[in-house]
């Protein structure tokens, strides 16, 4: 007898060696099941970089370099994506030519669409092949992409310039102005005491304005003198006392100087706005105050750069004409002021953006532009406005090259009218006559996208009339601009809410980037 058939015999009659040989014949099974579930998730993995790998291709295909070239070249560009990444996959085989497709598709008669299909097959060499008799694993898969040439585009810049947006740009100015005068508006008047208004230093000396201050063009600079009521002293801008027995009648301010002698000279109280722009001189350790009327002029000025950039990336023409509007002007046939033409974004520069804070009204006072002409501060002529624009912008067309532009109205506004509506004042959220003229305006094929620089109620503190008549109603305005706003690609409204302390140039480049089309993935 061999020895190894002692050896077996031996084991068979010993219930120790029995057990050893049932375990070694049952890991047979678990070592083919451990061997398969390794070499299936490497297979799995190998896939999930293939698939990203035909993303990035899918991608590349409708990037705006090659939406506008041949089939063949984008089709060149997706395969030498992938193959680029999915050739440093260590444990894939697969075919380059045979087990890769591309198939580029140009969709509609002006070619505006492209769709770009990769697929692939491809096998993972397994790591238990021997045992499992199996040397590869295969998988297969696609990615699309679709992407609609970005168009070429005029956009109208529809700026909001009426009172309203004289609001601090942030909510530590609204705070500052508030302290001061007990309103967060920077009211550009005439006589602001009439309205309550009184501008004082941190003295509490009151600021009497030289007569030469408010001229056209004036930004907010010239001499100014503060008059301590109590003493009648006066001193100038420098905090020199310059005279005493000083008191002011109507708009005449007289005093005698240093040398005793009468002295006088017609001027005007300082008003909230004077207030907003020389806020350092009057509190030198605080911080200076933005309006979001000059927010805006920097928004569009910084927009300019943005859409230079966009078009030169996206290969298309894109034209900018800007527009301010308030209130219809006695000179004037409505709200709607026009700077400029039509022009081609790389011709731009801030230089053609109208100065917003530079050209508001000195009115009389509120509601009176002057002491003859009282508008009950009906400022912000909404609906004669989208008349207005809908006159001026003309019929848009497809966008597609050689073609006519696509047409968008880029509208910054705080959302809230003031406007005869129906023979009565309307200032509240847009209403039916302002949803009438937006949807005139979509019917005609022109997008409406919209920056709503946020009313909230805390700005409303300290006026009776707004808290009853407009506060109340605050929470309706956003809800009517998403209403007048065209709609993107994934239905929701091209609106963009920008609030205090938020960037408003910024929010309007983000807006602007909203209404372009773009690649993106829909396997």
């Amino acid at each position: 007898m061999t020895g190894w058939f002692r050896t077996v015999r031996g084991l068979l009659r010993d219930a120790k060696g029995n057990v050893l040989v049932l375990t070694a014949i049952a890991m047979i099974p678990t070592f083919f099941a451990i061997g398969f579930a390794i070499d299936y998730g490497r297979a799995e993995m190998a896939r999930s970089q293939m698939l990203a790998a035909a993303d990035a291709a899918a991608l590349a295909a409708t990037d705006a370099i090659y939406i506008q070239q041949a089939n063949a070249a984008a089709a060149a560009a997706a395969r030498q994506v992938f193959n680029g990444q999915a050739g440093l996959l260590r444990n894939v085989r697969y075919d380059p030519l045979s087990d890769v497709s591309v198939v580029v598709d140009d969709q509609g008669a002006l070619n505006l669409g492209r769709t770009v299909t990769v697929r692939f097959r491809a096998r993972s060499r397994n790591l238990f092949g021997g045992i499992l008799g199996v040397a590869s694993l295969g998988f297969s898969g696609s990615a699309v992409a679709y992407a609609t040439q970005a168009p070429n585009i005029n956009f109208y810049l529809v700026m909001d310039r009426s009172p309203s947006m004289l609001l601090p740009a942030t909510s530590a100015g609204i705070a500052a102005i508030q302290k001061v005068t007990g309103c967060a508006f920077a009211c550009h008047a005439q006589y602001p005491r009439n309205d309550g208004i009184n501008v004082r230093d941190s003295s509490a000396r009151d600021i009497f304005l030289s007569p030469g201050y408010y001229t056209s063009g004036n930004a907010g600079y010239g001499l100014y003198y503060a008059l301590q009521a109590s003493t009648k002293v006066l001193y100038d801008k420098t905090g020199a006392k310059i005279g005493t027995n000083a008191q002011i009648s109507g708009s005449t301010l007289t005093y005698k100087d240093l040398s005793n002698k009468n002295q006088s000279f017609s001027g005007y109280y300082a008003d909230g706005y004077w207030l907003t722009h020389n806020y350092t001189k009057l509190y030198p350790s605080a911080s200076t105050i933005t309006l979001r009327v000059g927010e805006e002029t920097l928004a569009a000025q910084n927009l300019i750069p943005y859409a230079q950039n966009q078009a030169s990336r996206n290969a298309v023409a894109y034209q900018m004409q800007f527009f301010a509007f308030d209130w219809t002007h006695p000179s004037a046939n409505g709200p709607v002021t026009q700077y400029g033409s039509m022009t081609n974004v790389d011709s731009l520069s801030s230089a053609n953006v109208p100065d917003l804070d530079g050209t508001q009204d000195w009115w009389y006072a509120n509601g009176l532009p002057t002491s003859s002409n009282n508008i009950h501060d009906m400022a912000t002529e909404f609906s004669n406005t989208l008349t207005a624009m809908n006159s001026v912008m003309a019929t848009p067309g497809s966008g597609a090259p050689g073609g006519t532009p696509q047409e968008v109205m880029l509208l910054i506004t705080d959302g809230v009218v003031d406007e005869l509506s129906g023979g009565s004042r309307r200032n509240r959220e847009l209403g039916t006559p302002d949803l009438a003229a937006c949807t005139t305006i979509k019917n005609r094929g022109i997008k409406i996208a919209i920056l709503y620089t946020e009313y909230l109620p805390d700005v409303l503190v300290g006026d009776s009339w707004s808290q009853a008549n407009v506060a109340p109603y605050l929470s309706n305005v956003l809800p009517a601009l998403q209403s007048c706003a065209s709609t993107s690609s994934d239905g929701t409204p091209l609106v963009y809410t920008v609030s205090p302390d938020e960037n408003i140039s910024n929010a309007l480049s983000a807006l602007f980037a909203l209404t372009i089309q773009s690649a993106r993935l829909i396997r």
